[in-house]
């Protein structure tokens, strides 16, 4: 899990050393995240944490620890090889954990320094030479849009002309922790620069997620009920103000609200929403609705993803005699890699419930979940699809507790791809009546394709989208959406969110 203490070092003219607030932490230790916005051109670069009392020890996640000097008070930390380049326009961003005797909270002060010495912060973003910015609502506000995302037949449109979704996962900030308890505040800039950034590549949607095991939010009480969104009552305001965020820069937005492709849930509150129904719909009365309520209306509210990879978290050995929860076919998928915990019934009901809750609140909103692997979701080369229409109905009981669109993840395995991968077939291999769409695909397992030959593979073969794994972590995805961005075959990608 990376739960993250988050810093942001706010944009001055010229300062070395920043200082940073400690606002989370525990006996033993704590955890921090810093961004830097880049001004200029980078092939290297060095930033060095100095704290005002010692700590043990030091992991970071996107920097190699060089050096720790005066008794463990200043660490120096380089770049990896893969994030030594950095562009103008960039955010660089630094997690880390230290470890310390007892409970204390140090003072933490940051610089950075690159090719040629230290580096200084500039002001807010600004357009690109050549565009203009759209102004965005006063914070927590929004003019209900002219235009939404919808769907005619097998693809998207957007103000009733043919779209073609690309565009990435971010997927995060800081794992669990961008939205509500007054986190947002500290994410903002990043997430507008991703967005920025994004847009500038020529996409027009990203997937990020939201909930993931619970860590932050929902708001919970001791017994696993759900009491709200969040404790301090800022998630909507900042959902909002994402939403915002999409429409200047003209990227569609989709929450991902939950994870089961890790076992992250020590508190089991995710476990207590698939087991048990009660608590389910107190997460729906409570958060769900709410949420979906206040954003309705938001153009640049793409769709809603129920949960990323419920294969990660499925028993693979449940016999039944209803094909839609068997899963004794899947014994050898992979499923079940975070935890055989639940079965398909559980997991369907899950879905279903939260679908016709999002649904309840306006018919129109778009609602899918993100599949490991297409063999989980459809009836081709003798698979079952889980996550039919007829199953998730059987399971939860919600006629409206359909997905709209199928979204399929797609990974190869020892540089190969399985029969029913999406860059091993085209849209109309699956014979399917809804619009598909490629949600995680990246080239550390594409098959020894490129990002741009993976993107071009997506489009040209009849998809409805395509969104790649991850933009912060791997910036160069940008790269695969820069080379469709002209194309018109299946869909123009620009849109004007209003």
């Amino acid at each position: 899990m990376r739960s993250c203490l988050v810093f942001v070092l706010f944009w001055f003219s010229v300062w070395a050393d920043i200082d940073i607030p400690i606002t989370n932490h525990w006996n033993g230790g704590f955890q921090g995240e810093g961004c830097f916005e880049i001004t200029q051109e980078l092939h290297s670069w060095t930033v060095t944490l100095t704290f005002d009392q010692p700590i043990t020890s030091l992991n970071a996640w996107t920097a190699e620890l060089a050096e720790s000097k005066d008794g463990g008070k200043v660490f120096v930390l380089h770049n990896k090889e893969w994030n030594k380049d950095e562009h103008v326009g960039d955010k660089l961003c630094i997690s880390f954990q230290a470890s310390t005797t007892g409970d204390v909270q140090p003072k933490i002060t940051a610089s950075l320094s690159g090719d040629s010495g230290p580096v200084t912060t500039s002001g807010p973003l600004t357009a690109a030479p050549g565009q203009t910015l759209k102004p965005t609502n006063p914070p927590g506000t929004f003019t209900p849009g002219a235009a939404r995302l919808a769907i005619n037949g097998t693809f998207f449109t957007y103000d009733n002309k043919r779209v073609f979704l690309s565009g990435a996962n971010l997927p995060w900030i800081s794992y669990a922790y961008d939205f509500g308890e007054g986190q947002f505040q500290y994410r903002k800039a990043q997430l507008e620069n991703q967005l920025k950034l994004l847009h500038e590549a020529g996409g027009n949607s990203i997937r990020l997620w939201i909930h993931i095991q619970g860590e932050t939010t929902p708001a919970f009480d001791s017994s696993g009920m759900v009491l709200g969104l969040d404790t301090k009552g800022t998630f909507i305001n900042d959902f909002i103000d994402l939403l915002n965020l999409g429409q200047k820069y003209d990227i569609l937005i989709t929450p991902c609200l939950w994870n089961a492709a890790v076992n992250q849930d020590t508190h089991n509150r995710l476990d207590g929403l698939i087991k048990d129904p009660v608590k389910l719909q107190s997460y729906i009365d409570k958060a769900l609705i709410p949420w979906a309520t206040a954003v309705k209306s938001h153009p640049a509210l793409g769709s809603w993803d129920i949960m990323n990879e419920p294969e990660g978290m499925l028993n693979p050995e449940v016999s039944n005699p209803d094909p839609c929860f068997d899963t004794t076919a899947l014994r050898n998928s992979g499923a079940g890699w975070a935890g055989k915990k639940y079965n398909y019934e559980e997991f369907l009901r899950f879905l279903n419930w939260q679908a016709a809750a999002i649904k309840k609140v306006d018919p129109t909103y778009l609602v899918s979940v993100g599949v490991s692997n297409p063999r989980f979701n459809t009836d081709k080369y003798g698979n079952v699809d889980h996550y039919s229409d007829s199953c998730l109905v059987k399971a939860g009981g919600k006629p409206e507790g359909v997905m709209d669109f199928y979204q399929f993840h797609s990974y190869s395995w020892q540089n190969k791809f399985s029969q029913e991968a999406a860059f091993t077939n085209s849209f109309s291999d699956y014979g399917v009546s809804k619009p598909i769409l490629v949600g995680e695909f990246w080239t550390q397992d594409g098959g020894g394709m490129t990002i741009t030959q993976m993107f071009d593979y997506v489009y040209n073969h009849g998809y409805a989208g395509a969104w790649s794994w991850d933009v912060v972590g791997h910036p160069d995805q940008r790269t695969g959406v820069s080379h469709i961005k002209d194309l018109t075959s299946n869909g123009p990608i620009p849109i004007n969110i209003h």
